[in-house]
């Protein structure tokens, strides 16, 4: 069964990085199209490695197109 939003550590930092409602935060919402910068998705990044203990580099961050394809990442991954 698929979690309807990300986890609740990864939805806040992506709200707070980026600005979004939790509503759009769905597995199936594609960070490009919610309108998520560049520059915002580096701080996400460097969140989830503080938050996590998950390292992205900018070719994964961009590789994942997806709310829940980082969310599964950072699930496989974690410390």
């Amino acid at each position: 069964m698929t979690q309807p939003v990300p986890s609740p550590e990864l939805a806040q930092i992506i709200e707070e990085a980026s600005g979004l409602e939790p509503e759009s935060l769905t597995p199936d919402a594609k960070l490009t199209e919610l309108g998520i910068s560049s520059l915002a998705m580096i701080e996400i990044a460097v969140r989830i490695e503080d938050t996590f203990g998950v390292r992205l580099d900018d070719e994964t961050v961009f590789s994942l197109p997806t709310v829940g394809e980082l969310d599964a990442h950072i699930e496989a991954h974690r410390t």
